[in-house]
C-alpha cells in the first residue's frame, strides 16, 4: 500500500467478567495520536448492542476527524440498541456469545484458533 499510514489503537471494556455489556463504558487504553483532519477506519472484532461503538463513535468526533468508517468481522442485528453505521462487515450472525480468535469471555477462549459459540453448563 502506498498511502502515508499509520496504526493505532484503543481500548475500551464493557463486559468485564460478564458475557452482558454492564452498559458502562471504559477506556482501558488511549490513542497515542492525535486524529484531527485525519481519515480514520476502525477495524473491530464485533458490533454486538451498539453501545460500546457508539461511545467510541461520539468520543472520536470530538476529536475532528477528516472522516471515521467502520469495518467489523461480526455484526449481531438482532442485539443492536442503536444504528451503528457499518462500512464494511464480514458477517452477521444470530444472537449466540462467540469466542475464539481474539474474542473473550472474561479474558479466556482469545487463543482458540476458530470463532465458536461459548455453551454455558
Amino acid at each position: 500500500m502506498d498511502l502515508p499510514v499509520s496504526i493505532d489503537f484503543i481500548g475500551l471494556s464493557s463486559y468485564g467478567e460478564a458475557t452482558e455489556s454492564s452498559g458502562v463504558v471504559k477506556i482501558t487504553s488511549d490513542l497515542t495520536r492525535p486524529i484531527e483532519r485525519k481519515h480514520v477506519l476502525i477495524v473491530e472484532d464485533i458490533v454486538d448492542t451498539g453501545l460500546t461503538m457508539r461511545y467510541l463513535l461520539d468520543n472520536l468526533a470530538t476529536r475532528r476527524p477528516a472522516s471515521v468508517k467502520l469495518c467489523t468481522l461480526l455484526h449481531k442485528p438482532s442485539r443492536a440498541r442503536t444504528r451503528i453505521p457499518i462500512d464494511y462487515l464480514g458477517f452477521e450472525i444470530e444472537d449466540r456469545f462467540v469466542v475464539g480468535y481474539g474474542l473473550d469471555a472474561a479474558d479466556k477462549y482469545r487463543n482458540v484458533p476458530f470463532i465458536g459459540v461459548l455453551r454455558h453448563g
